[in-house]
């Protein structure tokens, strides 16, 4: 067999509009995780890693001379790099075949194959070599696992589903030799989540069902990134880390001799074993993402979270009065949130002792209840869709029905603002002030492009809204077919909805 050469493509932010959340990595792990398995699977193969959270850019790469492009991307990602697409496409040699991975290969595969010639829309690093392995053999690719492609009829082709048990694959810290100083390393220690909140769409790319690796294999494989990079703080991407408290434990008894940092995904609940808190944070262990999203009963209901709103004050308090330093994705766009709604949830996020909101907008992708017969919040024809900002969460994506989306877009905006306030007036100690200014440095990175987003709404929203803010719902949906109504008929012929796990967690 020949020697494969494979070129592995992280696509960056738009300049415009960067990532300005403190858990903004100079990684996403998604991809090394992919690289690492094929290389593993073939050892020979030449396999390169193009970073462009780093500043690298595909055009310095021989692209004439690889057999494969794998390319990674969110949707911000995906419409911000259309021109390195291009470029790719361009100067790529005859006959290389491009793969794209990530979450906007999966939601949006209609998308993602203008460029790519095959979409991973689930779990990776099998479907990636399996699809290898088809081509080389010159075998069809309808045995390919997670794989989304145009058949010879035209039509967009959905092959099975698969979830898998085995997640002892470590990311080579090979791939990481130019990373520059890290402010954090990201990994990977289980995959999947029991729970079925409706904004979270994680489940179709890793599955409902909890899966760990050991965590002997997981202590080696911090090791060998500390080793490469020198970085000693790591951002945990489960879905939700403190599923099983027993494997909690058993990460925490691992780590004990470490000198790691770790954040960590999580539920609001885990403060009710502070026991269990205190023992990963002596590992640790001191910084959570935790699923908040809101202290408004309406909204959690909206978003199916099974947890009692009125303890989650409480439960916050706890974190903080231990020092722990909990971040939290705040979702605004509900038509229950106006802008005293969104100033009041602002405002409690700093009488809560969250350390780190990040106000974001409700986001979907369009055509998932046509595609997967996914659950949505928002109907296809109020998504923004094809901009630089698309599924950017802290940029407004959608026409709500009674705000504009430039006066979203401002109140999330504004929040910032409420929250820094009344948070420096209550935190006293001086670490927390100085994790909040830090915060307040990040945060205003973004306003610039926030800015730029209001002005940009303000020109797409005027024909779409009455002197009072009322949508003109005919007249968008209208607008919305005449644009996009071939392609939902093509899809309505294409889609076939096999993940049927997914399709019962989040049929309406």
């Amino acid at each position: 067999m020949k020697s494969l050469n494979i070129l592995c493509v992280q696509l960056g932010f738009h300049d415009a509009y960067p990532d300005a959340s403190t858990l903004a990595t100079t990684y996403n792990d998604g991809i090394y995780y992919v690289a690492s398995f094929i290389q593993q699977e073939y050892p020979d193969a030449r396999v390169e890693m193009c970073q462009m959270f780093w500043g690298e850019k595909p055009q310095d790469f021989p692209l004439a001379s690889y057999d494969y492009i794998l390319i990674s991307a969110l949707a911000t990602h995906f419409w911000s790099n259309i021109e390195t697409l291009e470029l790719i496409r361009r100067d790529s040699r005859p006959g290389c075949v491009v793969i794209m991975g990530g979450p906007h290969a999966a939601f949006a595969p209609y998308e993602a194959l203008r460029y790519a010639d095959y979409a991973v829309i689930a779990e990776g690093e099998i479907p990636s070599v399996q699809l290898i392995k088809a081509l080389e053999a010159g075998e069809p690719v309808t045995d390919v696992d997670n794989l989304a492609y145009i058949g010879a009829d035209g039509e967009l082709t959905l092959n099975k589903i698969a979830r898998y048990g085995n997640i002892a694959n470590a990311i080579n810290p090979k791939f990481l030799a130019r990373a520059p100083k890290l402010h954090w390393a990201t990994v990977s220690m289980s995959r999947g989540c029991p729970f079925d909140c409706s904004f979270c769409y994680a489940i179709r790319l890793l599955g409902r069902r909890f899966r760990t690796k050991t965590a002997e294999d997981v202590r080696s494989e911090l090791d060998a990134i500390h080793r490469q990079t020198g970085c000693n703080r790591f951002y945990v991407t489960d879905l939700n880390f403190t599923t099983r408290k027993g494997y909690c434990r058993e990460i925490a008894e691992t780590f004990r001799d470490r000198d790691y940092k770790f954040i960590a995904m999580s539920r609001v609940n885990h403060a009710d074993d502070m026991e269990l808190v205190l023992d990963l944070k002596r590992s640790g262990f001191e910084e959570y993402c935790l699923g908040v999203e809101s202290e408004d009963p309406s909204v959690l209901q909206a978003f199916n979270k099974r947890v009692d709103p009125s303890e989650q004050t409480r439960r916050l308090l706890r974190f903080a009065e231990n020092d722990i330093a909990i971040h939290s994705a705040i979702i605004f766009g509900l038509e229950v949130q106006d802008r005293r709604a969104m100033e009041a949830t602002a405002y409690w996020c700093a009488e809560a002792r969250i350390m780190h909101p990040v106000f974001v907008c409700l986001a979907e992708y369009p055509f998932q209840g046509l595609l997967y017969g996914a659950r949505q919040d928002i109907e296809d024809h109020r998504i923004i869709m094809e901009v630089p900002t698309y599924q950017h969460y802290s940029f407004v994506g959608i026409f709500p029905r009674h705000m504009r989306p430039s006066e979203l877009q401002r109140g999330i905006l504004d929040s910032y603002g409420i929250f820094f306030k009344r948070a420096f007036e209550i935190e006293k100690r001086p670490q927390r002030r100085a994790r909040l200014k830090s915060y307040s440095l990040s945060v205003e990175r973004g306003r610039a492009g926030m800015e730029q987003h209001i002005r940009f709404l303000e020109e797409l929203e005027k024909p779409y809204y009455t002197a009072s803010g009322t949508l003109k719902e005919d007249l968008l949906k209208a607008d919305f077919d005449s644009r996009h109504g071939e392609l939902r008929t093509w899809l309505e012929r294409s889609s076939k909805r096999t993940d049927l796990q997914f399709v019962k967690g989040y049929a309406r």
